[in-house]
């Protein structure tokens, strides 16, 4: 009698357990938002020695938005590295404070303000930005000219 019982029990734990997952599974796969900007670079934050983990941040001031989206702050924090599982995209190592930036990651929005982070796609980014009369390096195709 106490087996039956226990196994009543049992089987009754395991699917709200299931159920209580899914639901946390349902919450957990919101939609990614993407954000493109330029601002300028104003502080790095890197962790103390012994934080394994701890976020590699960039403190941006933003200038301009691409496709107009509304941001929260003109302040973001850019994760640019943190010890956690990838895909992470690419930041510039030798961006200096007060340098311009262009930008370009997952858009987040809590309770807590706005943030942007490499995270979730190999085609995020953080880099300098391009200055007006730099050249990018391309391959030169030579035509041959015909008379």
């Amino acid at each position: 009698m106490y087996k039956s019982l226990f196994m009543v029990l049992a089987i009754f734990l395991l699917s709200a357990g299931m159920a209580l997952a899914e639901d946390v599974v349902e919450e957990e796969t919101a939609e990614v938002v993407t954000v493109a900007f330029t601002g300028i670079a104003l502080e790095l934050s890197v962790p103390a020695e012994g934080l394994m983990g701890a976020p590699t941040v960039w403190t941006v001031q933003v200038t301009s938005v691409e496709d107009e989206m509304e941001i929260c702050s003109e302040i973001i924090n850019v994760t640019v590295f943190q010890a956690t599982p990838g895909p992470w995209g690419t930041f510039d190592e030798n961006v200096e404070a007060g340098q311009e930036v262009e930008v370009f990651g997952a858009y987040i929005e809590d309770e807590t303000g706005c943030s942007v982070t490499l995270q979730g796609s190999e085609d995020y980014f953080f880099m300098a930005a391009l200055e007006d009369d730099e050249v990018v390096e391309t391959d030169v195709v030579e035509v041959e000219a015909t008379e």
